[in-house]
């Protein structure tokens, strides 16, 4: 249990001996024929940070010459590629997502735009 007044810290931190070609590689391979192997994809997405899961998508952009935010998008559905998709996604992206659907239709979602416009420091609103 922590102290009171203790700091948290984030659970996530970079992954030791990370290799983002690799990655981008076992990737491939986890999304190669028919189906796709969603533990490996888990395994790999969830075990890096958000820099480190960003350099994958700029060597699989390199070794493949393709996007791979777009080609997970098509091997797979439902919640787990929304999750998947949001976990490859830069923070400040998935930001301005959440205030653009909290502004959109009818009404404001103002617990939203507080959640996110006042927990941020000024080095994550950048």
């Amino acid at each position: 249990k922590a102290k009171p007044g203790a700091k948290y810290r984030g659970s996530i931190h970079d992954f030791p001996g990370f290799d983002p070609n690799q990655d981008a590689e076992a990737l491939y391979t986890a999304m190669k024929g028919f189906g796709s192997d969603k533990e490996a994809i888990l395994d790999i997405i969830t075990s890096r940070s958000n820099r480190q899961r960003q350099e994958i998508c700029q060597s699989y952009k390199s070794l493949y010459g393709k996007d791979l935010i777009a080609d997970l998008k098509y091997e797979l559905t439902g919640k787990f590629e929304r999750l998947i998709v949001g976990l490859m996604r830069p923070p400040a992206y998935c930001d301005a997502k959440e205030i653009k659907d909290a502004i959109s239709g009818i009404g404001t979602d103002e617990k939203c735009l507080i959640e996110i416009l006042a927990s941020r420091t000024n080095e994550q609103g950048n």
